[in-house]
């Protein structure tokens, strides 16, 4: 029970940290005097968090971590590269695609193999 706990803890920091890279993503300077918010790139890096709180409750412990850390190190990944270390307006677009993709993929698979049995 109380690694059931941890988990679900370590993932509600998982989630916290993905909404901190997507803020940080969405915060884009603006004639380098000010900042505006870009609401297309926080949804696209936030929507995979989104749809991992919502297997929060249905995932095992490993699966649960494994892939919560799969999904904010892809994002943190992408938006490194793409905002700060070589920002040009997100012109090649990998910071909208690219989390939305690691999703596709990883939330499946962790749902295939590290569901809880429906009674447990």
């Amino acid at each position: 029970m109380i690694a059931i706990q941890n988990a679900r803890r370590a993932a509600a920091l998982i989630i916290l940290l993905g909404c901190a890279v997507a803020g940080a993503a969405a915060l884009v300077p603006f004639h380098h005097v000010g900042y505006v918010v870009d609401a297309l790139a926080l949804a696209a890096v936030l929507t995979p968090f989104v749809l991992y709180g919502m297997f929060v409750t249905s995932l095992r412990g490993p699966w649960l971590l494994a892939s919560g850390l799969a999904l904010l190190g892809v994002s943190l990944a992408v938006v490194a590269a793409s905002r700060f270390l070589d920002y040009d307006g997100y012109r090649d677009a990998t910071v909208y695609w690219v989390p939305l993709l690691a999703t596709a993929i990883v939330l499946p698979l962790a749902c295939a193999f590290g569901r809880r049995p429906p009674y447990d």
